[in-house]
């Protein structure tokens, strides 16, 4: 099989993933330079062929779930589609949001790498889908859940009946936020409600690491965090503590690699975020929204064992 570049792969981005038409208007918002912006300019010369697209090069925001520079955020409210191969997330933001609400198919790639981007993304989306379907029916008929690992998790949770259970396949709907790559099942679970104690031991702030570490949450909200650097970041803004997220990875091709945009897709581990959950069905919207990943979870609902050591019974 011949070697896939960056064109052949954003090729697949616009056929398979967002599925383009002639008369839409696509807006790629990229960094300004590196990587990210390579792969926006792979994914323009594309998807002119396909659509009327143009190319906004943007400065990094700084943080996973600040908002882009108003000049960004008016272009989104205008494009039918829009892609962000950027450094910092735009996918927890009120600009990819109200995007969203206006019909665009919305379809964010941060912190992706050219290796990540030729790696990742060229998938068996209906196998994705086949195994999401069945995670997400399942969440969706649960309200307990308990996820424990043997490094020390055990954490309890709640499901709010009729909120999000995101599928995420990859594939670009309109009025929705997907990721790329993609490879994971995530809600937001009840506010104030989530009990416990989670010992990260994969990934945290984009970088692997050299030794798990323990957050304790109480109420919903962490109250101890052994990792500095995110408790400096997470106290520092409005409800940053709040657990926001719990995601379940099911990309078989994505491996650990210290960048969270990859590292909370590989299958088998688990995820959980602190800070925005507004966009996916909660009610806390602030300025952050960060992933630390964990492996090999067990996760109960309604007391049933769904995954076992990050194997899936279903």
């Amino acid at each position: 099989m011949a070697t896939m570049g960056l064109e052949d792969v954003a090729d697949i981005v616009w056929s398979q993933c967002i599925d383009a038409k002639p008369d839409e208007k696509a807006l790629i918002a990229s960094d300004a330079s590196g990587e990210r912006l390579e792969i926006g300019e792979a994914l323009l010369k594309t998807g002119k062929q396909i659509c009327k697209c143009r190319l906004m090069k943007m400065k990094p925001t700084g943080m996973p779930g600040t908002e882009p520079t108003p000049e960004v955020a008016k272009a989104m409210l205008k494009a039918d589609i829009v892609i962000a191969p950027t450094k910092n997330s735009l996918t927890h933001t009120m600009a990819a949001d109200n995007a969203a609400k206006q019909g665009a198919r919305v379809t964010t790639m941060p912190g992706i790498t050219k290796d990540i981007f030729l790696r990742t993304i060229p998938l068996d989306y209906n196998g994705i889908d086949a195994v999401n379907t069945k995670l997400k029916e399942i969440l969706l008929n649960s309200r307990k859940l308990r996820v424990t690992t043997a490094a020390g998790t055990d954490i309890a949770m709640e499901i709010v009946e009729g909120r999000t259970i995101v599928n995420g396949n990859g594939i670009a709907m309109k009025g929705k936020i997907v990721n790329l790559p993609c490879g994971e099942v995530y809600f937001a679970p009840r506010e104030a409600k989530s009990n416990g104690t989670v010992v990260f031991d994969l990934s945290a702030l984009n970088k692997k690491l050299a030794k798990p570490f323990r957050v304790e949450v109480k109420d919903g909200h962490a109250v101890s965090c052994e990792h500095r650097e995110l408790w400096k970041i997470l106290t520092a803004a409005e409800n940053g503590t709040n657990l926001a997220e719990l995601g379940i990875g099911t990309n078989p091709k994505a491996k650990v690699t210290g960048n969270i945009l990859e590292d909370e897709k590989v299958r088998g581990t688990a995820h959980i975020a602190f800070g925005t959950n507004a966009p996916f069905g909660g009610t806390v919207q602030t300025s952050v929204h960060l992933d630390s990943i964990f492996s090999k979870p067990t996760i109960e609902a309604d007391g049933k064992t769904i995954i076992s050591e990050g194997r899936f019974l279903f």
